[in-house]
């Protein structure tokens, strides 16, 4: 009888684990399905955020733990951050008739992504030396600082005025081809912010999402939404003329 009492308790202590772990269900494939076939974008938005977006959040959760992707901590959170927003690019290019199961192909897409952006954090993270920490400097890096001769602060100023001009300018072209409210007052928030920035308490991406939020009126799902759209209209038009290029 204790033997049987013992053999249960261990049944039910493994369907609990298996059942606390299950968070990627066929249900979640069958939204997948349900929002790749909306045409609406509220009803789009609502399956996601109903039935997909904790689903995604706990896949990228669990890969980071697993495969131990390392950055600071604030970074790795917005590694995290990033790469659910990328799943929720990707939704559409999942098919289902090509037999690969969502979970399996959404696994696989963020373990990629996250293996790519988790090394470029680092390695950047690696190459940032402060200017104050010249013992860190080679020689041949405390030469070129020695050489430096230009007025760095009024450097910083004059890129700093054409790259507000560039990136204002590919604010209201992307404005002109958006049609949808939401996208509208999203892209209006985004300007307000960035024509705001100096006198903003806080920025990083948390924050501007939190003050995009405030600023638009637009719940997560709803901003979510319209900045795929806008950074779809971005990189098509960013660089395509010289008035847009940001790189100089």
């Amino acid at each position: 009888m204790k033997k049987a009492t013992e053999l249960n308790d261990k049944k039910n202590t493994r369907e609990k684990k298996k059942k606390k772990n299950y968070y990627f269900t066929a249900e979640t494939q069958s939204k997948i399905v349900d929002y790749q076939n909306e045409d609406r974008k509220i009803k789009k938005n609502r399956i996601y955020s109903k039935h997909i977006h904790t689903a995604f959040e706990e896949l990228v959760h669990n890969l980071v733990s697993v495969y131990k992707f390392k950055s600071t901590n604030e970074e790795i959170t917005h590694l995290k951050s990033d790469c659910v927003t990328f799943l929720f690019e990707t939704l559409h290019k999942w098919n289902p008739d090509n037999g690969t199961k969502a979970f399996s192909y959404f696994n696989v897409v963020a373990k990629n992504w996250l293996t790519i952006h988790s090394r470029r954090l680092l390695k950047n993270a690696k190459r940032s030396v402060s200017f104050d920490a010249t013992e860190d400097f080679t020689s041949a890096e405390k030469r070129q600082l020695a050489d430096m001769e230009f007025d760095e602060t009024q450097y910083r100023l004059e890129r700093k005025t054409i790259l507000t001009k560039n990136i204002d300018s590919i604010v209201v072209e992307i404005k002109t081809r958006l049609k949808d409210e939401r996208d509208l007052r999203c892209i209006e928030a985004v300007r307000e912010i960035f024509m705001k920035a100096d006198d903003l308490d806080y920025l990083n991406k948390r924050a501007v999402f939190v003050y995009l939020r405030e600023i638009s009126g637009l719940n997560s799902t709803e901003l979510s939404s319209s900045l795929s759209t806008i950074r779809k209209h971005f990189k098509k038009i960013s660089g395509t003329k010289e008035e847009f290029d940001l790189f100089f």
